[in-house]
């Protein structure tokens, strides 16, 4: 299996028809190819954690870096103390070997059967790298020295930068396809490698919005085709891969793609506020701790947080998201978000100081909420601004983790989201962007709701395609069909019928 962190469908089936991508277009024209539906369309920061569980967000409980944890009343990183989440290679049963590198939002490498680096290259990861055994990972750094991803920048950056960004993951590509070919020369029945440049790339390199200065002709032109030059390295690491197990079932595959960023969520907190207030004004004053952190640099107060214990670093971001808010007089509030809006009620019984009661006045908060966000549209053009407000009981299946979701997910108009100034609606009045004209994360792209597939291997029929209802649940039940090997954990997904038969008859 090789994961190529949201390598964007549209993308990779344009560039496969054009000859860019040679490897991947061998795969598909010898075995299948198609869309999986996936976790981002409601949570963009669940799919690798639904993947690898091989259940959906409510069971798992993963949705983005930094996250609410009700029982503190504050944020904190997902993590073994609150969030135990184990992928379904640490459980098989059986001698099945397995050899797994740099799988994104994993927990740290720990014992099992098998061979694993986590968090080495990856753009999105729960802990340090580590491997099993650890002293693989100490001789993969003595060998081969480290190159991770450096963090991503908030706002718009220089162009020399992200042309420096096109380097290092054209490096970061290389060198890990390098070592994935000697891992695979241990013995294995399930390898599991994935790649991290189109996540990183698609969000800096998606086009000219996300750099600022000025740049000659020539640097212009190689920002215009650097992500292209991502997704040809990517596929030549496909083609050194299926080169070094020429025999194998071979399974390509993402999670989530990319498109031009829709993301409105740097405006919730306004709207929000505006459709809470009783007479529309939605006058508001943080706290002290909260007006300090929102005027300090965003790389500034990374810096700090990374040179403090975890659990201060947890209370200090909590107190420059929520400081000085008065939880009796709040009755909901916005959770931390990179694409979709996330709405939490502040639910009597579930946070300690929660004042909503369960039930009737819950489901009317939740309805005005919903009506209010919706009657929002651009303040210049009056195109709409919210797609659908929906609640995550209804969308995910009930599940034991269920209340670590936001209970309001904000789906933004299908549209691009840079140009707003302000919005309106005719109830709650304007609320003004802080960054007119421009999303303040500086990424010109984010996550397109679907991933996608190309296999081929000894029992894939050339042609195939992928049923309609395909998703990313999918995957682990059909490669441990492949594998021949059991889980001692449930997995929620189908054996997609594309794939039922493949590996038999190796």
């Amino acid at each position: 299996m090789v994961g190529l962190d949201a390598a964007d469908p549209v993308l990779v089936e344009r560039w496969m028809s054009d000859g860019s991508l040679p490897h991947l277009a061998a795969l598909r024209r010898d075995g299948l190819g198609g869309r999986l539906a996936t976790s981002a369309r409601y949570l963009s920061g669940s799919p690798w954690p639904t993947f690898y569980c091989g259940q959906p967000p409510s069971y798992h409980g993963i949705y983005h870096d930094f996250q609410w944890r009700h029982e503190r009343m504050g944020f904190a990183a997902p993590g073994g103390g609150w969030l135990p989440v184990r992928p379904f290679w640490r459980h098989l049963q059986g001698d099945t070997r397995v050899v797994v590198y740099d799988v994104p939002m994993i927990p740290a490498a720990e014992p099992f059967s098998g061979v694993e680096i986590t968090g080495w290259a990856s753009h999105d990861k729960l802990d340090p790298p580590h491997s099993h055994p650890p002293q693989l990972l100490r001789d993969v750094e003595r060998q081969r020295g480290q190159w991770p991803v450096p963090p991503e920048p908030y706002g718009t950056v220089p162009l020399a930068a992200l042309l420096e960004l096109r380097n290092v993951l054209l490096d970061n590509t290389r060198r890990s396809v390098e070592l994935c070919v000697e891992l695979l020369r241990l013995p294995w029945d399930l390898a599991l490698v994935a790649f991290s440049a189109p996540h990183r790339g698609g969000h800096r390199l998606w086009d000219r919005s996300s750099a600022h200065g000025r740049g000659s002709d020539e640097a212009w032109a190689t920002f215009d085709g650097a992500l292209r030059d991502l997704y040809v390295a990517c596929d030549e690491a496909v083609g050194r891969l299926v080169a070094a197990v020429p025999d194998a079932v071979v399974i390509a595959f993402s999670v989530h793609g990319m498109t031009t960023n829709t993301s409105r969520a740097d405006l919730l907190d306004g709207m929000l506020a505006r459709v809470l207030s009783s007479n529309g004004s939605g006058a508001t004053r943080p706290g002290v701790l909260r007006s300090l952190g929102e005027q300090l640099p965003p790389s500034l107060r990374r810096a700090l947080t990374a040179r403090v214990p975890v659990r201060l670093r947890d209370r200090i971001m909590t107190a420059w998201a929520t400081g000085g808010t008065d939880w009796r007089k709040t009755p909901a509030f916005t959770l931390r978000a990179d694409l979709q809006g996330y709405v939490r009620v502040n639910l009597a019984g579930r946070e300690p100081q929660g004042i909503v009661s369960p039930g009737a006045e819950c489901e009317r908060l939740c309805d005005r909420i919903r009506a209010g966000l919706l009657s929002f549209r651009d303040a210049s053009t009056g195109e709409p601004f919210v797609q659908q407000v929906c609640r995550s009981d209804d969308v995910f299946p009930a599940g034991t983790r269920r209340d670590r979701l936001p209970d309001l997910l904000v789906l933004w108009a299908d549209t691009p989201a840079a140009s707003h100034t302000a919005v309106h609606s005719p109830t709650f009045g304007v609320v003004e962007r802080a960054t007119p004209g421009r999303i303040p994360g500086g990424r010109s792209a984010n996550h397109r709701p679907e991933g996608f597939v190309v296999a081929r291997g000894p029992g894939i029929a050339p042609g195939g395609r992928l049923d309609r209802d395909a998703d990313i649940l999918d995957l682990a039940p059909s490669v441990l069909r492949i594998v021949g090997a059991g889980t001692a954990v449930p997995l929620a997904g189908k054996v997609l019928p594309a794939l039922a038969a493949a590996g038999l008859a190796q």
